[in-house]
C-alpha cells in the first residue's frame, strides 16, 4: 500500500535532505519563514506562484507536488481562509463576487 504524505511533511523532508533551514528556504522562494512553517505543518498550501518557486528550489516537478496534494488526506488540513473585510472590499471593488461565510452558500443578486 502506498504511504500517503502531506505536502507539508514532504516539504519539510525535502528541505532537511537539502540541508536548508526554514529561513534559507523562505529566502530562496521569496516568502517569510512563517509561511514555510505554516506549509510544513499543513496549516495551508502555497499559492500557484509560490508552488512553482518551491518546485524550482527543491528540484521537484510541479506535477509531482500536485500529485502529493491530491493524495493527501485533506480532512486533516486546515484549509480555512482568513480574509479580512479590507481584502473583501478590494476584491469587490474590482468586480469579484465574494460569498461570505454568513451567506451559507446562498447567492444574492
Amino acid at each position: 500500500m502506498e504511504e500517503r504524505i502531506s505536502l507539508g511533511k514532504f516539504i519539510a523532508k525535502r528541505r532537511k535532505i537539502m540541508r536548508l533551514t526554514q529561513e534559507e528556504l523562505a529566502k530562496r522562494i521569496g516568502v517569510s519563514k512563517s509561511a514555510i512553517a505554516k506549509w510544513e505543518t499543513d496549516g495551508g498550501l502555497p499559492d500557484r506562484d509560490n508552488l512553482r518557486k518551491l518546485s524550482d528550489v527543491i528540484n521537484v516537478s510541479i506535477d509531482d507536488l500536485h500529485r502529493i496534494i491530491e493524495r493527501a488526506d485533506v480532512k486533516d488540513m486546515d484549509l480555512e481562509l482568513n480574509i479580512t473585510p479590507d481584502v473583501i472590499a478590494t476584491l469587490e471593488s474590482y468586480g469579484y463576487r465574494v460569498i461570505r461565510p454568513d451567506e451559507k452558500g446562498l447567492a444574492k443578486d
